[in-house]
């Protein structure tokens, strides 16, 4: 009888350890955004999965409640919404379990430490129209480069077609008639290629493209429309035939500029490269930006094209662009112009010392994936959606860009039919900034590598019907400011019949991207709604709105009452 009582007091203490809270298992960092953000006003714990039912954040005596916003296989993440704060905030945890209760830390208090992570609110969430000068528009023909192509001709390699300022300025109606909000001008600097990715000096506007006086009145023709411009300019690397590289490699070790470059060995050499390169290729040296020199330098650089008027830079090309380094240009560059808009092409800086925003490519990969490889379901779609929102800091969820096309590939080369408009439909109402290459939306289809060709101006040849949603999805989003915010959420996931839907800040999207028409209950307040494409009326009755949805199509809805 001792025995089985001892059996049944060490089984309680058991479930009693089972169900306590293992502080060990609580997670939080007060320098991270992830888990402090000031500027959104968030708090974020993170638990085991189960390990806690209840959890309250204190500050100064007052108990916020916390709510579960994001779950993992083995975790949980715990939110706390708060107004605005900033670094001398103190505060701590309570946490409950069904048979425990904690204090977290144990003793004393966090202190909020993550950076305030401002990002400029003219940016949020904002349709960009990225044009690459050579292929867009021929404005003037006294400049044009000596190798060019025929206008129309099918891209070759980086033979250029053009284009140029004066080109863009004089087509500035037809790219108000699409109405984006922000121009993404794409390198300008002198280089040999028709993408200027390769630049021989960053202080030169290259002549085939135009002047200085060009460009000026480019931007303010821009700003007239009520829009803003941004200038592509590639700080991670240069053109072989840049002139400090051209000194290494003809004075080797002898050269002053040696270490502006990550080379591996001296002599150059180009085949294969011993030196680091952007995308492998020779013509394109990365430029050591731990290198003081090298960082003042460009650093001189952004200052001098700033007071042309552009409203900001994008940073690239490379998918990985050294954080310390960013940093530094952003504590330049903000300290002298509060609003600026600084985005890159690499994702890792983001994390409120670093850009404001970046193209989104892990989410353009599962858009690809879903919508035409169809290699996910609707329901991993979702979750991936969710994991990528969750991971990154509201403010740069809302300016991080969207894009579907490529340097190298149009989405129209990969996407045939109905189901390009569901791209495009996905990409203007979820949470980030819709980019559009310039061509994409009369359809363009053909490109090379870093070529994508000159824009098909004969309306005859453009897909008008691909054009006119594509303006119709811009007014939709510019008349719903509630798109261009934070909001997200699942209302519906079918994986058989491959329909989604989210709401965006009340605003209902359905996405049917099967070959056959499906008939869908989503969860909604109840009133009567309207299809914003179709002007047809619908009534949500028991929070529940039914409706039918054709093959590869969308329908997006706004309660009215």
């Amino acid at each position: 009888m001792t025995r089985l009582v001892n059996i049944v007091i060490t089984s309680l203490c058991w479930i009693q350890l089972v169900r306590a809270i293992d502080v060990n298992a609580v997670f939080h960092n007060p320098n991270d955004i992830l888990y402090v953000n000031p500027v959104a006003g968030q708090i974020t714990l993170k638990t085991k999965r189960g390990s806690v039912i209840k959890a309250d954040i204190v500050i100064d005596s007052q108990s916020v409640n916390m709510e579960i916003i994001h779950q993992e296989e083995q975790f949980e993440y715990f939110v706390a919404n708060l107004n605005r704060f900033d670094t001398t905030l103190t505060y701590h945890f309570i946490l409950r379990s069904a048979q425990d209760t904690i204090k977290f830390p144990v003793s004393g208090t966090f202190k909020a430490k993550a950076p305030l992570f401002e990002t400029p609110r003219w940016a949020s969430g904002k349709t960009y129209y990225t044009i690459f000068p050579d292929g867009f528009y021929n404005g003037n023909l006294t400049n044009d480069p000596l190798n060019k192509l025929t206008w129309g001709e099918k891209p070759e390699n980086w033979r250029p077609y053009g284009g140029d300022l004066p080109g863009i300025r004089q087509k500035i109606a037809y790219i108000d008639s699409l109405n984006p909000d922000i121009i993404l001008l794409q390198p300008i600097f002198s280089a040999l290629s028709n993408h200027k990715l390769d630049p021989i000096d960053y202080m030169t506007l290259d002549p085939s493209f135009g002047d200085t006086l060009d460009l000026k009145t480019l931007i303010d023709e821009v700003h007239k429309k009520d829009k803003r411009i941004v200038l592509n300019v590639t700080f991670t690397h240069t053109g072989n035939d840049f002139p400090v590289f051209t000194d290494i490699v003809n004075k080797g070790a002898l050269s002053k500029y040696v270490d502006w470059y990550i080379i591996d060995e001296i002599p150059i050499t180009t085949s294969p490269p011993n030196y680091e390169c952007w995308r492998s290729d020779y013509r394109f040296p990365k430029l050591n930006l731990h290198n003081s020199e090298v960082i003042n330098y460009l650093i001189s650089y952004l200052d001098y094209w700033k007071r042309f008027g552009f409203d900001g830079f994008y940073i690239g090309e490379s998918k990985t662009i050294d954080a310390d380094f960013v940093k530094i240009v952003r504590q330049h560059l903000k300290s002298k112009y509060p609003d600026i808009l600084l985005l890159g092409s690499g994702s890792l800086p983001v994390k409120g010392e670093g850009f404001d925003g970046c193209p989104n490519w892990a989410l353009t990969d599962l858009i690809i994936k879903y919508f035409i490889q169809n290699t996910i379901t609707t329901s991993e779609f979702d979750s991936s959606l969710r994991n990528l929102l969750f991971f990154n800091p509201p403010q740069s969820n809302c300016i991080n860009q969207i894009t579907l096309s490529t340097n190298d590939r149009r989405i129209c080369h990969i996407a045939k039919g109905s189901i390009v408009k569901n791209l495009f439909a996905f990409i203007f109402t979820f949470c980030g900034s819709p980019v559009i290459v310039y061509g994409d939306e009369v359809g363009m289809s053909e490109s090379a590598r870093l070529n994508l060709g000159s824009f098909t101006w004969d309306t005859e040849a453009q897909n008008r019907e691909l054009l006119n949603e594509i303006k119709e999805l811009i007014k939709i989003r510019k008349t719903n400011p509630q798109i261009s915010q934070k909001h997200f959420f699942t209302l519906y996931v079918n994986d058989i019949n491959k329909v989604y839907a989210y709401d965006r800040g009340g605003l209902i999207v359905v996405l049917n991207s099967s070959d056959a028409q499906s008939f869908v209950r989503v969860p909604a307040w109840d009133g009567v709604y309207i299809d914003l494409l179709s002007g047809e009326k619908l009534i949500a009755d028991s929070q529940v709105l039914r409706l039918s949805i054709d093959p590869k199509s969308y329908r997006i809805l706004r309660r009215e009452t």
